[in-house]
């Protein structure tokens, strides 16, 4: 295997906007002047060399359909030697597979996506609130309930760049596609109950769709105790890698969630002018089309004509999902709205038994199709067929839609992006 590294180039700079998640946080990034951040320092960009050149790498699942496929990569830190040597940082990686297929549209999709592992050895096992000597750096910031997660994200996409060259990339294809399209997993080994999605490039394709990568930190075993009617406790690990990675990472969903404490959160009741203007920046590009912005309206109402959502509401095939726009989404209680009462993107009942809904569900097709094959165009009824084919033999058969069901929120600390960015 060759050890020549991998130079990151000023493209890979990462300009963060930032908007939090129900206890899953996403950045965003723009080139936007007011949420500009240069992290393109030699010393960073050396480490993430390094990294490159001694992870060791493999396709772990080839796409069968025509065409190229769909990247994804998957990595861990916070493994040593002796976790690597017997077989624990294999298994990780193994659960995040499984976990990416675990439910539809993914379990279908399979065909075109293809998956790759890293293994990259930490000088030492763990992840914690302090960074330690880990391949990516990770580490949970030390305040109260938050669920972010930090880490050395242009080591990640050298590592994914070097990968993609190993299987036939060539050097610019693999840039192009680690900025413009491929998912990548980054494994926390770690218990915490934490996630966390960036965004680093944000764009639309000369014919309409959206582009842009995405880099998931998930923590391989994280658990989660709710109380309540609805509550459990245990790992909920392929729900974060469906609502993160697949969720956010590939159908470039929004949240379908909302903070209603007043008392503790009265900053989430009405939306900032900063959190409408990242909200319209990623919506023009293609992104957060299963949710709405609208500054009149302040209950359940119909869908308009133009949006993504709109075929899925008038669609007869569809009646039993309920799709409308109903108030609480994008974290905030008014202004924001969410095309279903329950799904993967919201999570507010019990997140381990939620399907996608019918427009993050075609969101997710559509983007991993067109990746696939740039000449593939969007047909609605080719999506619905492909959905009723797939999901008539699926455990996520639909979402039962019951709006007397009541919801119940996970209260999380949400922190300023800025503080995060200074630490």
């Amino acid at each position: 295997m060759s050890k020549k590294t991998l130079p990151l180039s000023s493209e890979m700079n990462m300009y963060k906007l930032f908007f939090c998640l129900f206890a899953l946080l996403v950045v965003s990034c723009d080139k936007e002047e007011d949420f500009h951040v240069d992290v393109d320092d030699t010393a960073l960009l050396t480490h993430s060399d390094s990294v490159a050149a001694m992870a060791s790498y493999e396709r772990i699942h080839t796409h069968t359909a025509q065409g190229t496929a769909y990247p994804v990569v998957i990595m861990a830190d916070g493994y040593d030697v002796t976790e690597v040597n017997n077989g624990t940082y294999g298994r990780a990686i193994d659960k995040a597979e499984d976990a990416l297929f675990d439910r539809e549209p993914m379990s279908s999709l399979k065909p075109y996506i293809d998956v790759y592992a890293v293994t990259a050895i930490s000088g030492s096992s763990g992840v914690g609130t302090k960074k330690k000597d880990t391949a990516f750096s990770t580490y949970f910031p030390d305040i109260e309930h938050t669920t972010e997660v930090g880490g050395d994200s242009l080591s990640v996409m050298a590592c994914a760049e070097k990968v993609l060259q190993n299987y036939g990339y060539s050097k610019q294809g693999a840039r192009e596609a680690v900025l413009n399209h491929c998912l990548m997993i980054v494994l926390l080994n770690s218990s915490r109950y934490a996630g966390v999605t960036y965004f680093c490039t944000i764009r639309t394709s000369s014919d309409g769709y959206p582009v842009g990568n995405a880099i998931s930190y998930i923590p391989v075993n994280p658990v989660i105790e709710v109380g309540g009617t609805y509550g459990f406790r245990g790992d909920v690990f392929n729900e974060l890698i469906q609502h993160e990675a697949v969720g956010h990472g590939i159908g470039k969903l929004g949240d379908e969630y909302w903070y209603d404490d007043t008392t503790k959160y009265p900053e989430y009741q009405t939306p900032t002018d900063n959190a409408v203007k990242l909200f319209n920046n990623l919506f023009t590009n293609g992104y957060m089309q299963n949710i709405h912005y609208d500054d009149e309206i302040s209950i359940v109402h119909d869908v308009e004509s133009s949006s993504w959502v709109y075929p899925f509401a008038i669609d007869s095939r569809y009646a039993s999902e309920q799709i409308r726009w109903y108030p609480g989404a994008y974290v905030y209680v008014k202004k924001f709205f969410r095309s279903s009462v329950f799904s993967v993107m919201n999570s507010t009942v019990d997140i381990r038994n939620n399907a996608f809904n019918t427009p993050s569900r075609a969101a997710i097709y559509r983007n991993v199709r067109h990746v696939a094959d740039s000449s593939w165009q969007w047909d609605y009824e080719e999506f619905v067929a492909f959905d009723k084919e797939n999901r008539s033999t699926s455990a996520a058969k639909g979402i039962v839609m019951d709006t007397d069901v009541p919801v119940v929120m996970y209260s999380k600390r949400h922190i300023s992006p800025f503080s995060m960015l200074s630490r």
